[in-house]
């Protein structure tokens, strides 16, 4: 999940396009870069976090601009007035109860938003995978019936959230539908799966996203978008502070 869960489309992945196997892993990823980017987004999202057999369900508004912008306001009852707000590398934390702002920076940006398995560090980084990554092709595979080009993604900035990626990409819709996530040390950290895949135009996009922590037991989490709208007019203010803090 990239951006904010999300985050989360300009070049077009058409239905049908024959899978060109001659294609380099910069050429592939150039295109999931494209597919995934916007000028701006705003939609409806839920997050199902389940641990140990129990689910709590959250739902929100969020619009962003491009990967670098991005404001949510929690609407379910328990954390209704609840916002975030990122500004580039920045993440603020509004607590209406509280009538508390809170910077999310240094360790804490590993910790999981809102007790689920996707981090504060993964909502913060760059939607584009060549600007942290140096990219390998291996060998094709499928995920269900979708034929997939394979990726694996090596850190080339220590900025990056992880040191190693695997990714298996729609060869004919560029969507990412399964990647995992490594540690220096080689362990598995997380998974992700793309549940839903939605048109939107003439572009495909990832619309529901299971995330499960390999450090947990028993957790997973499922983000959804509704309503999606794509490249619509944003007020400058809204990614202010003070809408932050209203």
């Amino acid at each position: 999940m990239k951006g904010f869960l999300c985050v989360l489309v300009a070049g077009f992945a058409l239905l049908g396009q024959p899978l060109v196997s001659a294609q380099t892993a910069g050429e592939i990823l150039a295109k999931v870069d494209a597919n995934e980017s916007y000028a701006s987004i705003r939609y409806g999202g839920r997050i199902e976090i389940t641990i140990g057999g129990e689910t709590r369900s959250k739902t929100m508004a969020a619009i962003a601009q491009g990967s670098s912008r991005a404001f949510v306001e929690f609407t379910n009852p328990e954390d209704r007035g609840t916002r975030y707000l990122k500004r580039d590398k920045n993440l603020w934390i509004y607590f209406p109860r509280e009538q508390d702002t809170v910077k999310i920076s240094g360790h804490l940006l590993k910790e999981g938003m809102m007790g689920s398995d996707v981090s504060y560090e993964d909502a913060l980084e760059s939607s584009n995978y060549q600007e942290k990554y140096v990219a390998a092709r291996k060998p094709d595979d499928t995920v269900g019936d979708r034929p997939c080009f394979v990726v694996e993604l090596t850190a080339k900035v220590p900025t990056a959230a992880y040191e190693r990626r695997v990714l298996w990409i729609d060869s004919q819709r560029f969507v990412n539908l399964k990647e995992e996530m490594y540690a220096k040390s080689g362990r598995l950290l997380k998974t992700s799966a793309t549940l839903e895949v939605d048109r939107i135009g003439e572009r495909w996009f990832p619309a529901r996203l299971e995330f499960v922590s390999k450090l947990r037991a028993n957790t997973k989490t499922v983000f959804s978008m509704s309503g999606i709208e794509l490249n619509v007019p944003v007020p400058e203010q809204q990614f202010s502070m003070a809408a932050l803090t209203k």
